[in-house]
């Protein structure tokens, strides 16, 4: 049974096992050559300018996910240069919500001129400032180009949990976002050598939420790639299963862990940290929203696995497919 199962999604099977491969070399490049703990932030060192190991995973991310949104583009029959279109906006836009979310709720800021808003290295980037105004873009984008937006944003959730699981590294890498100290023996002889010793942190082993997020993460897109061929979810069902997941996992489990090394980890909103207090308010009861919303006021809504067509390049879904 699995074999056949394997033969009927081999194209599935050589996509994403080539991106686990490449996302291990990357890790051995990343670790193989260091010389001791805590690892060097620097991938490569060009005297004018260095390019941390961090951009390197963020951008490794991306660049899959956005592979993974290309391919989706072709089965639903949509153009791929619309994809090319949106990511020369939404890249850029993604990067200036995640520094304006930083900024906007750091509760002690130090900002005296525009450069030192700008600044990254002036505290930092977040991954929920960069979904939030990527939804916000996908809305203005579709309606400009008369695209369904709930389609849309099915295609790119799968791509965002993967490129979440591959830039989580640039955290490990930097030796930040990490939990309290391990009391358990049985996890400290389960956690791999090179992990371990990358979290051995003041003078004692710390709790990798980064690899935590990303099992999280791993198995949300498990069960995205499994339910999405079915039909159990309807247009739109499959972006709010990932702000649920993501959402619960982020704010339940993995941020009441970390006790810091990250400057989001500072960030505040009613005085609760807002890394939880948005992936629960915002994320999880978002998504919550979305379905009771949908079936409410949309009628008629099409399964996400009947939006596949056959690859006909430069096919647009008509009408009829707009919810």
């Amino acid at each position: 049974m699995m074999i056949n199962y394997i033969k009927e999604n081999k194209k599935a099977f050589y996509t994403y096992g080539g991106m686990f491969l490449i996302f291990i070399v990357l890790i051995m490049i990343a670790v193989i050559p260091q010389t001791g703990t805590p690892y060097n932030r620097i991938a490569l060192d060009l005297g004018f300018a260095q390019i941390a190991w961090y951009a390197v995973f963020i951008l490794s991310g991306l660049m899959m996910g956005a592979y993974l949104a290309y391919l989706e583009f072709k089965k639903v029959g949509w153009n791929t240069d619309l994809l090319f279109d949106a990511l020369l906006w939404a890249v850029p836009l993604a990067i200036i919500g995640s520094r304006a979310y930083y900024v906007i709720f750091d509760p002690s800021p130090s900002y005296n001129t525009f450069l030192d808003v700008i600044n990254v290295n002036n505290g930092g980037l977040s991954i929920h400032g960069a979904v939030i105004t990527a939804a916000i873009f996908i809305i203005i984008f579709t309606k400009i180009k008369k695209l369904n937006p709930w389609l849309l944003a099915d295609m790119i959730a799968v791509g965002f949990l993967v490129g979440q699981i591959v830039g989580r590294w640039g955290n490990f890498m930097n030796a930040e976002a990490y939990g309290p100290v391990i009391e358990s023996q049985f996890i400290l002889n389960i956690l791999p050598a090179f992990i371990k010793d990358q979290m051995f942190i003041a003078g004692a082993f710390h709790h990798p939420t980064f690899l935590y997020e990303g099992i999280w993460n791993f198995i949300g897109l498990v069960g995205l790639l499994i339910i999405r061929r079915k039909r159990i979810l309807k247009v739109g069902d499959l972006f709010a299963f990932y702000l649920i997941w993501y959402g619960f996992g982020r704010g339940a489990i993995i941020e009441p862990l970390r006790v810091g090394g990250h400057p989001t980890d500072a960030l505040r909103m009613f005085g609760l940290p807002t890394n939880i207090v948005l992936s629960l308010g915002l994320f999880m009861v978002g998504g919550i929203a979305i379905i009771l919303l949908k079936k409410k006021f949309i009628k008629d809504q099409p399964y996400y696995v009947d939006m596949f067509v056959e690859e006909k390049t430069g096919e647009i879904i008509d009408e009829d497919h707009t919810v």
